[in-house]
């Protein structure tokens, strides 16, 4: 099997333990329920949610804080851009990534003008998720440096 193969990748990345609490907000099942399969593990937990307000739902009724918010920028009933507006207004601890196929340049103004850490495009791969997190992972959060 070559190195560079997805099944090689995947092997990789599953034997990376993140030791994370992690929340993927995305409307999509089949996207939602791969980055749960890539990111989940022993000590790493993976919440999904459907919706910005299924995620606030999830996130003020947790007992631990989540560690990185994995969000979709376009959603139903509420964007990745309304909910992280919605998490810095809350005070959210944890790091923030936004996924998605297509950001106009004032909604990257916005993302950045909110702090988040990490914006990657769809679609993506296991590699570039693993280096997403890799970088999130040891990036301290935007509250804890302000």
């Amino acid at each position: 099997m070559r190195p560079n193969s997805a099944a090689a990748k995947a092997r990789v990345l599953l034997d990376h333990r993140w030791n994370m609490r992690i929340l993927v907000v995305e409307d999509e099942k089949a996207v939602a329920h791969m980055i749960a399969m890539v990111l989940g593990g022993p000590s790493a937990k993976v919440a999904t949610a459907r919706n910005g307000w299924e995620a606030l739902i999830k996130i003020g009724a947790s007992l631990k804080p989540f560690d990185v918010v994995i969000t979709d920028h376009r959603m139903p009933h509420m964007t990745g851009l309304e909910l992280v507006r919605q998490l810095r207004v809350k005070k959210f601890g944890g790091k923030i990534l936004v996924l998605s196929a297509y950001l106009s340049d004032e909604d990257i103004r916005a993302y950045e003008q909110l702090a988040v850490d990490m914006m990657m495009s769809k679609p993506f791969d296991f590699e570039e998720l693993q280096q997403a997190m890799a970088v999130l992972d040891k990036k301290p959060s935007v509250l804890a440096s302000a």
